[in-house]
């Protein structure tokens, strides 16, 4: 029997995509090391995707061997650059880059089909304290309320991702990851009617999936810091 060397095949991953406005890399990077401060260790090792859709022919500027080493400088893992301008490809590959597939659709400021990460300066008038959703959290999708709670009134799917400067109240199963107290709240508590996320977080203190008890798994529960120790309780 012929012995069997590797396997291939097809895998779900939550990915992050940079979407980038300007070709200017003070900017790119100064932007990108804020959220990366903002969402903690969380985005360390992640998998990222550089989408140039909004640049257009201004790609043909990006400096794309200092692009590289700014995010792998950052932790994350450059994984290609999607659509870029034709004519600035050969420079991207000299670079080192990976050229992917262009994607099927704009990228978009709202709960995306991937994790977004928008670079465009935003200065709102308010604070936004409360972010309520009424419909499920879909795989591949991110939630961010960097100063406020997110209730979700069902559930999350395997895959998504919610991310909270307070609290998290999930009514309904709770999957894929969630991060309350991103900000640094240790206040921060994390609800939920059923608990079988793959990651819990709160201010940057985590527990995994196989590390959670069992007879806590599948439970209605609260998680909070108890002198730096992440706590989960039934309720």
């Amino acid at each position: 029997m012929k012995e069997q060397i590797i396997d291939l095949k097809g895998e779900m991953s939550l990915l992050t995509v940079l979407v980038l406005h300007s070709g200017n890399m003070h900017s790119i990077s100064t932007a990108l090391e804020t959220k990366c401060q903002q969402a903690s260790q969380f985005l360390e090792r992640s998998p990222i995707i550089i989408d140039c859709q909004l640049l257009g022919e201004t790609g043909l500027e990006l400096d794309f061997v200092e692009l590289k080493l700014q995010v792998s400088k950052l932790g994350l893992v450059p994984v290609g650059l999607r659509n870029l301008w034709e004519e600035a490809e050969a420079k991207a590959l000299a670079a080192g880059w990976a050229l992917l597939r262009p994607s099927k659709q704009q990228p978009t400021a709202n709960i995306p089909p991937v994790t977004e990460v928008n670079l465009t300066p935003e200065y709102p008038e308010a604070v936004q304290r409360l972010l309520v959703l009424d419909r499920p959290v879909r795989s591949g999708q991110q939630v961010y309320c960097p100063y406020g709670d997110i209730v979700v009134l069902q559930h999350t799917s395997a895959g998504s991702e919610l991310l909270a400067g307070g609290s998290v109240h999930v009514y309904g199963a709770l999957r894929g990851r969630v991060l309350a107290g991103i900000q640094g709240d240790i206040q921060a508590r994390i609800f939920c009617e059923r608990l079988e996320a793959e990651l819990i977080a709160i201010a940057g203190r985590y527990r995994l999936l196989d590390e959670i008890e069992s007879n806590l798994k599948g439970q209605s529960v609260m998680i909070y810091l108890d002198q730096e120790k992440l706590k989960i309780v039934p309720i």
